[in-house]
């Protein structure tokens, strides 16, 4: 059938809401009951979110960490309320007190003078007021808001206490004369300082009275935060840790884009939940199969996504694409990032719209179009970061003489494929910058080579393959060969990534790097594989970069950056390539950025359209 304009616009915004999930407020628990019914939950990850522990999911930018901490906290909310929630299939028979606290939006805990102690406590009033406002939200406490006292931290608790106790409807006869002690203990307390340990204190008689079982406490967005702000962040973190209060965190981080310090212990102290497709390969039994798992996964996102927000639109009236290939090419293209999925189907849906042919569905052409607009909007944000010099500059040289391996390969047999390669697990930081911009891809972390050894196995993005051309590897035989190990390429490099004292050598054959404790006992020191002479590796200091920019800022500037005035883009259009909110980008871009002469802006029709401070002035389209 030929669909409607009420149509198209629903199948819009179908494809938009898998590009992020910053749009759901809080204030609006019907957007939460919505992000239930077309979750995605493929790796079962709400039930190890809500374990009793303390946790952190980690992720690159785009794989739903924000959507599953807004999960797990609709889980909580469901166990004070499942008359008006529904039941939680997660909880039984529990009480479970939800805080959320989304940290790019209160970065300014860390500047009310920046000591350790202003920091606890600015924290703590953080979750005071986040606890305060969401309560309100989920009781709607109209009749309860003369039970408001002064502002005080302390009788801002007394306030949540209230709440409490009078929607669940706990019985208070029993504890009037602990309730009279409470707040005699409270004016003497009022006028101490507040700090974590009489905050847990306080929690804790709250949840007890109030009959909760636990308080979890989700905390989005810790990689917004500076090196600085992690670091005394996570000085405090480690007080909340353990306090025996039933009290447990679920933290939000970027891949490689954290530190909790040396206190605080990964595996003992806090557990890890991984959404990056590297930490499920093993579970499937290797690379080739978890790519196909990950066909399934985009099938489920798209069908649920359809069913809810265009359920009377039929798939052969969006797509002229068969559902297998569909699927195909995005899984390739993802690879577990669902907002790379939502971007490239959002693009390809404005081409059929926009085509010259008379269906307005989706084909191939159209898919290809999309991926191809995601490649290079992915690569902008890369191109311009070096151009700003928030990425050393050696990162461009080395990306091309990766994309030239391939190529290489490549014409030695046209027909084969060269779309994986492998590198020593001692060179892995040398390629996150390029699996954070979405330019590679970690698969897995143990492979075998034909060859001997164990590597990290990485696969370039797909739109680099279909753009040189470049065959894409469908089993493990058309990438384990000796030739796909490109530590050869990495070489060149290895100077800029030593760190500490420690002498460090290299094979000039095969590229393998031994620190100085595995070969010191040798007066001649040879490669293991092949007995080539190794040779020491001179340090080489890193390229000073400007700034001192979180990976988010990087980001917004770095795409801005790599803009002229004729591709000039709103906040709403950089927000859903970066993956932020749109106040973010318009915040930091306007406020900051422009008035530190970095970006330009031109206002067009009442928005805001930002691009390159070098560029010259030429006219937009309107």
């Amino acid at each position: 059938m030929v669909l409607n304009q009420r149509q198209i616009t629903s199948v819009k915004i179908a494809f938009e809401s898998i590009l992020r999930s910053d749009y759901i407020s809080l204030d609006q628990i019907d957007q939460l009951n919505n992000l239930e019914r077309y979750y995605v939950d493929f790796y079962n990850n709400i039930s190890n979110l809500l374990q009793q522990q303390d946790n952190y999911i980690n992720g690159r930018r785009g794989t739903g960490k924000t959507s599953l901490l807004m999960r797990g906290y609709l889980e909580c909310i469901k166990t004070l309320i499942p008359s008006k929630f529904g039941h939680s299939e997660y909880f039984y028979n529990e009480k479970v007190l939800p805080v959320f606290i989304d940290l790019s939006k209160c970065r300014d805990i860390f500047y009310k003078e920046n000591n350790e102690d202003s920091i606890e406590m600015n924290f703590i009033l953080q979750i005071i007021e986040a606890l305060k406002k969401q309560l309100e939200i989920i009781f709607n406490p109209i009749e309860l808001r003369e039970l408001k006292k002064d502002s005080t931290a302390f009788q801002e608790l007394d306030y949540i206490e209230n709440i409490l106790l009078n929607a669940l409807k706990v019985e208070q006869q029993s504890n009037n004369t602990n309730m009279l002690n409470d707040i005699n203990q409270l004016s003497l307390e009022i006028s101490e300082k507040l700090n974590v340990q009489n905050f847990l204190d306080k929690i804790n008689n709250i949840r007890i009275k109030a009959g909760i079982h636990k308080i979890y406490v989700f905390i989005d967005e810790f990689s917004d935060l500076s090196d600085e702000e992690q670091s005394n962040f996570s000085i405090l973190f480690q007080k909340f840790l353990g306090s025996k209060v039933n009290m447990f965190f679920k933290i939000g981080v970027i891949t490689d884009r954290y530190n909790f310090g040396p206190k605080i212990r990964i595996g003992r102290d806090i557990y890890p939940i991984s959404l990056d497709l590297n930490d499920f390969v093993e579970r499937y039994g290797g690379t080739v199969v978890a790519v196909r798992k990950m066909q399934e996964f985009v099938e489920m996102i798209l069908n649920k996504r359809l069913e809810i927000f265009c359920s009377e639109v039929r798939y052969i009236d969006i797509f002229k694409i068969s559902k297998e290939n569909l699927c195909q090419r995005l899984a390739r293209q993802s690879l577990g990032v669902p907002r790379t999925l939502g971007l490239i189907l959002q693009h390809a849906w404005n081409q059929a719209q926009n085509g010259i042919e008379s269906d307005n569905k989706i084909g191939l052409s159209e898919i290809n179009y999309g991926i191809r607009t995601v490649r290079k909007m992915y690569y902008k944000q890369f191109e311009g970061s070096i151009k700003k010099n928030l990425i050393p500059s050696f990162y461009l040289n080395m990306w091309k003489e990766l994309v030239n391996r391939a190529l290489n390969e490549k014409e030695k047999n046209n027909e084969r494929p060269s779309s994986h390669f492998m590198i020593d697990p001692l060179r892995k930081e040398y390629l996150n910058i390029f699996c954070e911009n979405f330019l590679v891809h970690l698969l897995e972390e143990d492979r075998a080579s034909k060859y001997g050894g164990n590597y990290y196995l990485y696969v370039l993005d797909y739109g680099v393959c279909l753009e040189n051309n470049i065959k894409y590897a469908e089993e493990k035989d058309e990438f384990t060969a000796v030739r796909f190990i490109y530590d050869s390429v990495l070489l060149n490099y290895d100077p800029y990534f030593l760190t500490g004292n420690q002498k460090s050598y290299k094979c000039s054959t095969c590229g393998c790097i031994y620190e100085e404790n595995e070969v010191a006992k040798f007066k001649v020191k040879r490669c293991f594989e092949d007995d080539t002479v190794l040779e020491e590796i001179q340090a080489r200091v890193q390229p000073t970069t400007k700034g001192n920019y979180t990976e988010l800022e990087i980001k917004i500037l770095g795409l801005i950056s790599a803009l002229d005035k004729g591709e000039a883009m709103t906040a709403s259009e950089i927000a859903d390539t970066v993956g932020c909110s749109r106040q973010k980008v318009s915040a930091w871009a306007t406020r900051v950025l422009e008035r530190n002469g970095k970006v330009s802006i031109i206002n067009i029709k009442g928005k805001n359209y930002y691009y390159s401070l070098d560029e010259k002035e030429d006219v937009i389209c309107e």
